[in-house]
């Protein structure tokens, strides 16, 4: 009898690449602004706990800022050991910065009790030069067509923060765990930047409620790693470029077409990720309410209504030009149809030439008269010349003809004084108010009624008559 066995269940797995992980745990006392462990298991939970004590016992009032550069199963047996368990999984939010492609907003990441940890995973977008020669490196080099993928702007980061009663040494310390890939330029970035840049704010010690350190948080790393204004001035030099392209005629306009097409895409793609920063920020600024209002005065909340007004603007700037590449495809279109024309006028024109001569070929092949040669040249040249003054003399015809039936010439309308407020009015003359006046917006003061005895009544102060 055959063995009968049971199927095996095969559960998701992922390519986790390398078991190493690179933990990092911020120190104002290195000069490299951070203190590194490479954990491998659950075996080396002892020296990172080992690490956070000695950063917590030595400065007890800066914010525990943890930084990882990967992920394994066994994460979280690492960081249950200084960081309290009874969240649902912070592995799991690190997971998804590794193998996913989506964005969260941020957002608690659940609602019971008062001190819960607040998390997002956000995609930052800069010039993707920019990451590599930021930290020295030379960018590597792409396609033909100079534009890199989408996935080269990105800076993939996910991070987790706890106001208080996350740490387990210390319980009102605030905690940032903040996940990256490990590639060699978030690597470089978080190594030489991020640290620097985080200690160097003035506000990074400043005690804070939960709805203001995750503001803090997602605004800082927002400055730190994206950069609107770099992304668009790349975009106008390769707008200036594909302009010197199109008007030199550089290129086939196939190659023309298909290069501006993926411009207006790429173009489209960038605007998913501003809006969903715009968005962010917008979220973010609606917990203004939820802090009590003497913190509401924090200059923290004026940098959030800055970065909205900043990313709508930079919104309307990718708008514009995304209308330019696509006004200068219709060009290349409009340009392509005129040439088009041009060669059609042209073939037109030199069957208007010698059709006559063909046809008076035609008739002479058919007749069977035996006339002297020299008679075909003697009728070919009149046909000839007629031929030659109707194709020169029908479009100069044609011209005049439309010149006396359309005018070319243009009616212009001058503008007229009358019609316009001048400096300092508030109504254009044009506009004539029976018993009214135009010196001015600011209105002359209405004469005061006289009193009884002949003298001017006087206003009361607004408080006695709010009084009264």
């Amino acid at each position: 009898m055959a063995d009968r066995r049971r199927p095996t269940r095969h559960r998701k797995t992922f390519d986790t690449g390398d078991s190493t992980i690179h933990v990092r745990v911020g120190s104002r006392r290195n000069p490299r602004r951070f203190n590194e462990i490479l954990v491998s298991g659950p075996r080396d939970a002892p020296r990172f706990a080992r690490l956070v004590d000695d950063q917590v016992r030595a400065f007890p009032r800066d914010p525990l800022v943890i930084s990882i550069n990967g992920y394994q199963p066994w994460l979280e047996e690492i960081l249950s050991i200084c960081i309290e368990d009874y969240w649902s999984n912070i592995s799991d939010l690190d997971r998804e910065v590794q193998f996913a492609g989506t964005m969260q907003f941020p957002e608690r990441a659940n609602k019971r009790g008062q001190n819960v940890p607040w998390t997002f995973v956000s995609d930052h977008m800069n010039v993707p030069q920019v990451y590599y020669w930021s930290v020295g490196m030379e960018p590597p080099v792409w396609d033909d067509s100079g534009l890199p993928s989408i996935e080269q702007y990105r800076f993939r980061v996910g991070a987790w923060e706890c106001g208080r009663g996350a740490c387990k040494f210390n319980r009102e310390l605030p905690v940032v765990i903040i996940f990256t890939k490990p590639t060699p330029v978030s690597e470089h970035v978080v190594t030489e930047l991020m640290f620097t840049y985080l200690w160097r704010d003035i506000d990074f010690d400043q005690p804070r409620e939960d709805e203001e350190g995750i503001c803090w948080l997602f605004s800082r790393l927002h400055w730190l790693l994206t950069d609107w204004q770099n992304i668009i001035a790349e975009i106008v030099i390769r707008l200036d470029e594909a302009e010197d392209n199109s008007h030199g005629r550089h290129l086939p306009v196939k190659l023309r077409t298909r290069m501006l097409h993926r411009e207006v895409a790429r173009l489209y793609e960038l605007q998913e990720y501003l809006r969903y920063q715009n968005r962010s920020f917008k979220k973010l600024q609606k917990l203004k309410d939820d802090v009590p209002k003497n913190e509401q005065k924090d200059p923290l909340w004026g940098d959030m209504d800055d970065a909205v007004e900043d990313l709508s603007q930079y919104d309307s700037a990718l708008d514009s030009l995304k209308e330019r590449f696509n006004n200068l495809i219709a060009l290349e279109f409009n340009i392509t149809t005129a040439v088009q024309s041009d060669n059609a006028a042209f073939l037109t024109t030199i069957a208007t030439l010698f059709l006559p001569i063909s046809y008076l070929a035609g008739v002479f092949g058919i007749t069977t008269s035996s006339w002297p040669m020299i008679w075909y040249l003697y009728a070919v040249i009149p046909v000839l010349v007629l031929s030659v003054a109707f194709t020169v003399l029908f479009p100069v015809v044609v011209s005049q003809f439309q010149k006396r039936l359309y005018p070319i010439e243009s009616l212009r309308t001058e503008l007229q004084q009358r019609i316009f407020t001048m400096l300092g009015d508030e109504l254009p003359a044009s506009v004539d108010v029976p018993g009214g006046n135009r010196e001015g917006k600011v209105k002359r003061k209405a004469s005061r009624p006289a009193g009884a005895d002949g003298t001017r009544t006087q206003s009361r102060p607004r408080e006695k008559i709010e009084d009264d």
